[in-house]
């Protein structure tokens, strides 16, 4: 997206577990009752050496059908592996459009998330949640991927005017720690709740 510049502080929020509801074992699940099998999920280091270059955007979802359709031994098309792949959203986190768009009044919001391509593409045309998204820093589109301390300097370069976020939350600690080495007020999310009380803690010591 084109730059857009910040003149409000700038709030920065995660997508998958933050945004929108997620669940990964719907995929497996939903290749185990079509199959018939008992199908379980790659290996992390295998998921690493499949996923990393589509979440980075050196290579398509589509590229890495074969290797996956071997792994499972299964042949699916890659138009079923995509909806498959975009199975796993449930829905838009239950209270956080309401919140956001409170927050929205006085705050600029920026969306930083390591997404494929695929996933971006059914996010954004099936959840009104990002209309409220004033930015986004995506990683297959950045070619970079938390926690890399540079997808976090883009968002600050892109967004922050040279400076750092006003708050930023992500439900994967790794996430967050990372964004503290770059000086961010950074905090887990655990619900929306949590999160607009996080803000408005943040705010009062300000």
């Amino acid at each position: 997206m084109p730059k857009k510049e910040a003149k409000k502080p700038v709030i920065v929020l995660d997508v998958g577990g933050v945004l929108v509801d997620l669940n990964p074992n719907t995929l497996t699940k939903t290749l185990s009752q079509n199959f018939g099998i008992t199908v379980s999920a790659p290996a992390p280091l295998l998921l690493d050496r499949l996923f990393l270059p589509v979440l980075t955007g050196e290579t398509s979802f589509d590229e890495i059908i074969p290797a996956l359709n071997a792994y499972f031994d299964i042949s699916i098309a890659p138009k079923e592996w995509r909806d498959l792949c975009c199975s796993i959203f449930t829905g838009e986190m239950p209270g956080m459009k309401e919140i956001l768009s409170q927050l929205k009044t006085e705050f600029f919001l920026v969306a930083l998330t390591n997404t494929i391509e695929v996933h971006w593409t059914f996010l954004l045309e099936t959840y009104e949640i990002f209309n409220l998204i004033d930015g986004y820093v995506v990683s297959y589109k950045e070619g970079m991927v938390k926690p890399s301390p540079a997808i976090y300097q883009t968002d600050e370069n892109r967004y922050c005017n040279g400076g750092v976020p006003y708050f930023h939350t992500d439900d994967t600690p790794e996430y967050v720690e990372a964004a503290r080495r770059m000086g961010w007020q950074s905090e887990v999310f655990r619900s929306p709740f949590q999160f607009k009380n996080e803000v408005q803690k943040t705010h009062s010591v300000r």
